[in-house]
């Protein structure tokens, strides 16, 4: 019998019935006979990623126990608070910001710049527009900049910093090291030897751990830190869901059963699009991460590579969910419920008698009924959806999140049996736009 991940105290559940076909029928839904057969034949690769001796290929599995990392970046943090900066800004792009964006929107909360000092801003795009607002409101000297390169010689954020840079120096200022702090690989590059001639902070990207994965290293931690974030927390979910996936039975497995879902669906059932939707405002840029990890890691072959896609609820609802419903079967659509929200705000009873029904509900009700109707409606038009519960958005949470999607691009790099730390489509856009920027 197939049965999901069974629900544990803090810790997250996978609801894939819908994603079965005695829910939404054989034509659309994976049977429970394919389904463990499936994870019977994918538990070796489990195995294969946490043995000992693929430790450099699967590095990302030893971050959440990098303490030492963690207290030195904590205790550089505490020296920065006598600079009493107005504003801390992140230049970096791809894995270099999605992270700590996803981080950001998920534990800051919406009004962090407006409440809070220092106010934080990631700038992960060279759109001038913007760059120019930005330097309109954020004085450059009162200002620490965090500039992020696992080569250490990526156009956009070298780009940035030069700008930034630029203007400390028409303002006249003489410590310039104390703007900026920079976390690169630990091999050669130009962000490293520029970072010694000036004598700037720096930080090491350990050097088997690729962008798409670094959020749990300085990548991610340092701006965590920077935003008051409950970093062992997050450390802490991710060794949480690391150490059950690495130990839990195949049948309740949440990676294994993810990873066998989406490859199923794909080769067998034709539905290449994968649209992650959570019912969190907050955790909708975790969707941008995600796309990222599965898009960068898995799309290496012209037959290879499932399109992830972004979507929020309730917003999208009224935006994308009749294509969902009643067009192309070729998506699949993974869901995050989560139990408990923060707050909870409750209606009046001011509504006419028509729309009584909403009268002295709470918003949690609200967005619960909706999306439990998302996934009915779809499931009754035979497409085929999982429900991620989350007990709460906290640090922890945020971490097994982070954890149970790492390891599930693992196994599908294995299933697929493609190389998913690899990007060298991305590397060749780089060198193209040098050669032209050179020319």
């Amino acid at each position: 019998m197939v049965k999901n991940i069974p629900p544990k105290q803090n810790m997250l559940y996978v609801d894939y019935q819908n994603a079965l076909s005695d829910k939404i029928g054989l034509a659309n839904g994976i049977s429970k006979r394919s389904f463990l057969g499936e994870l019977k034949k994918n538990q070796p690769s489990l195995k294969t990623i946490f043995r000992s001796k693929n430790k450099e290929e699967y590095a990302f599995l030893d971050l959440p126990d990098d303490q030492a990392t963690l207290r030195k970046i904590k205790a550089w943090a505490k020296g920065q608070e006598k600079n009493r900066w107005e504003n801390i800004i992140l230049l970096g792009i791809g894995g270099s910001a999605l992270g700590a964006i996803a981080v950001r929107k998920a534990l800051t909360g919406h009004c962090q710049n407006l409440k809070n000092r220092p106010r934080f801003f990631i700038i992960d795009n060279i759109d001038p527009d913007p760059i120019a607002e930005l330097l309109s409101v954020a004085d450059p000297v009162k200002s620490l900049f965090i500039v992020i390169s696992k080569s250490g010689g990526t156009t956009e954020p070298l780009a940035l910093y030069s700008i930034f840079r630029e203007k400390l120096e028409e303002k006249k200022v003489k410590n310039l090291k104390k703007h900026f702090v920079f976390i690169t690989g630990p091999q050669k590059n130009p962000l490293r030897t520029l970072a010694k001639k000036e004598g700037f902070d720096l930080f090491d990207v350990p050097p088997k751990i690729g962008g798409r994965f670094s959020v749990l290293s300085a990548v991610g931690l340092l701006p965590a830190v920077l935003m008051k974030v409950d970093t062992s927390a997050l450390l802490k979910g991710a060794k949480k869901m690391r150490d059950l996936i690495k130990k839990i039975h195949p049948e309740e497995n949440p990676a294994l059963i993810l990873a066998c879902l989406q490859y199923l669906l794909d080769k067998k059932k034709e539905k290449g699009m994968t649209v992650l939707m959570p019912y969190s405002s907050r955790l909708f840029r975790m969707g941008d991460w995600y796309r990222q990890l599965l898009a960068e890691s898995i799309g290496k072959k012209s037959t290879v590579g499932p399109t992830p896609i972004t979507a929020l609820g309730t917003t999208d609802q009224h935006s994308q969910l009749q294509l969902y419903c009643e067009g192309p079967a070729n998506k699949w659509f993974i869901f995050f419920r989560v139990l408990k929200h923060k707050n909870e705000i409750k209606l009046g009873s001011h509504l006419p008698k028509e729309l009584d029904f909403l009268n002295h509900k709470k918003l949690n009700q609200i967005i619960d009924a909706a999306l439990q109707g998302t996934s009915e409606s779809l499931t009754k038009n035979k497409r085929p959806n999982v429900t991620i519960e989350i007990p709460t958005i906290d640090a922890e949470s945020l971490g097994m999140l982070f954890m149970l999607f790492e390891i599930q691009i693992a196994l599908l790099g294995l299933m697929y049996k493609v190389n998913a730390f690899s990007q060298p489509g991305v590397e060749e856009g780089k060198k193209i736009t040098k050669k032209l920027l050179s020319k």
